[in-house]
């Protein structure tokens, strides 16, 4: 199963999944140094999918 925590809360940042309260700027190797970027839909509607998926097994 996995943990639930390991997967992004829906609203998470778009390049690194991390929540916008407490974000900063963060250092990734695909986007550099960034701040909280807006997820896109698809991105929200997979993220809330993996979240019940998790829930449901």
């Amino acid at each position: 199963m996995t943990n639930p925590r390991a997967i992004a809360e829906p609203s998470a940042c778009a390049h690194c999944g991390i929540p916008r309260r407490g974000h900063t700027r963060q250092w990734m190797q695909a986007a550099g140094w960034h701040q909280w970027q807006p997820p896109t839909d698809a991105q929200i509607l997979a993220r809330m999918k993996a979240r019940r998926a998790t829930k449901t097994t």
